[in-house]
């Protein structure tokens, strides 16, 4: 921590945030230009095409119990969910994984630098037909490496207690909708009109781009020589100024587990989007460009997150800047309503997709409640992460996602089985589930998180 406090402050945050916000872009670009194709991808080329012929489909299909000799249509559509909801699942697992072997073995840049590199060769090896499956697993393996050691070393640039954390990682959470933002609009065209190779190869020139430029300034970020030494954590404090070791780390892995649980229920509605609203929206391969709605979501983070941060640090330098468990609150509240609107716009419109206006006013809706949920879980996964456990605890975050996106695979099988309006009915009712576990958990989470601040006082 001390190493990261001698390099200078850059828009009243340390100059480390820009390095990390910049590399996230790419790789946010290289993660969310495949993402806006994917299940595209599958439907219409992988999956229709002489599957039999990938590396890994046969033992696939037999784990899933999937016939391709006797499959229907439908059962093709519920196999490229299962396919979608395994992948976009799996990136958020092995995030784990990478932070467990970045805290005791390798340290976070060496896993940054060795993830950057297999997400890369994997986009490359995406439209071979043979290696599609096989590329897929090297890009899970790669975001294992990138993910959460990424989140991590933003929160290593901040002392556990200082106040800019949350608000740093709004800023850093611009950098992912950025990259977000632009990649659905420069891949969706570039399959338009170049063919899906030069779409998922520029996925890995943007996945190269982010690590030379991670290399090029690791100076700029803390613990640059190897594995840093970790500062204490809040919930370590605790345990240290009152004796009550175990009682102090039940509590914060208490806060953590609900708000994880509460998480996945809104990962299951956000997926969704690229998932059945994609099959709602595109019927077949020349609509490819319908792509560029993924677009939408990110940049309402763009345009919102400067305007949330002045109005929150107004709001600090008054003491009335809004707690960690108001933001959860506001945030899940923003969602369900905007999930609400889905099956009202499916019961207007006799099934059909709805109009562009209406489709705008549900993602506003969707992604205002995301500017105010995930910065505010993200921070504090990484003010109550255990000492020496940083990179690990801010992986559970990424779990959550990994949980959402596995049940969203498997709900978006369900796709095409039931009305539209039953279908994003079920999925209001499912995302209700993340409100209403922090409005009932909101007591608690407020006493220990206010026991915490009381050291710090």
């Amino acid at each position: 921590m001390k190493e990261a406090r001698r390099v200078r402050d850059l828009f009243g945050h340390p100059a480390g945030l820009t390095v990390l916000f910049t590399v996230e872009l790419w790789e946010r670009f290289s993660f969310y230009g495949m993402r806006a194709l994917l299940i595209l991808y599958l439907t219409h080329v992988a999956l229709a095409q002489r599957p039999q012929d990938m590396v890994g489909f046969a033992t696939m299909a037999g784990l899933l119990g999937f016939d391709a000799a006797r499959a229907s249509s439908a059962q093709w559509q519920a196999l490229a969910s299962q396919i979608y909801g395994l992948y976009s699942g799996f990136v958020y697992f092995t995030p784990l994984i990478g932070g467990w072997l970045a805290d005791r073995w390798f340290g976070k840049s060496r896993m940054i630098v060795a993830g950057g590199v297999l997400v890369a060769l994997g986009h490359v090896l995406l439209t071979t037909h043979a290696t599609f499956l096989l590329a897929l697993v090297l890009v899970i393996l790669g975001t294992g490496g990138l993910k959460g050691n990424i989140a991590a070393q933003v929160a290593d640039l901040y002392a556990p207690q200082d106040g800019r954390r949350e608000r740093g990682f709004s800023l850093f959470y611009v950098g992912i909708n950025t990259g977000a933002t632009a990649a659905p609009l420069v891949c969706a065209w570039l399959a338009q009109v170049w063919g899906w190779s030069a779409a998922f190869e520029a996925t890995s020139v943007g996945m190269l781009i982010g690590l030379a430029i991670y290399v090029a300034c690791l100076r700029l970020l803390p613990g640059a020589r190897g594995r840093q030494a970790p500062a204490a954590s809040v919930a370590d404090q605790v345990a240290a100024g009152r004796g009550e070791a175990k009682a102090a780390r039940r509590a914060a892995w208490a806060v953590l587990g609900l708000i994880s649980l509460a998480s996945v229920f809104m990962w299951m509605s956000y997926e969704q989007q690229a998932n059945a609203m994609m099959r709602w929206l595109v019927a077949t391969p020349d609509d490819v460009m319908m792509a560029w709605i993924q677009a939408i979501p990110p940049s309402v983070v763009l345009l919102g997150t400067p305007l949330l941060n002045r109005w929150w640090s107004h709001q600090a330098r008054r003491g009335r800047e809004p707690g960690p468990v108001t933001k959860l609150l506001i945030g899940a509240g923003f969602v369900v309503a905007a999930q609400l609107l889905l099956p009202v716009y499916a019961l207007v419109s006799g099934g059909k997709p709805p109009a562009m206006v209406p489709l705008l006013v549900y993602f506003l809706i969707w992604e205002m409640g995301d500017l105010f949920f995930s910065p505010a879980a993200m921070g504090l996964y990484s003010r109550l992460a255990p000492e020496g456990k940083g990179a690990t605890t801010m992986a559970m975050w990424y779990l959550t996602v990994f949980l959402g996106n596995i049940a969203s695979g498997w709900i978006g099988g369900l796709w095409g089985l039931f009305s539209p309006v039953v279908y994003w009915t079920m999925i209001a009712a499912l995302s209700g589930g993340c409100i209403t576990i922090i409005a009932l958990a909101a007591p608690t989470l407020r006493r220990i998180i206010a026991r915490t601040r009381t050291l710090e006082a």
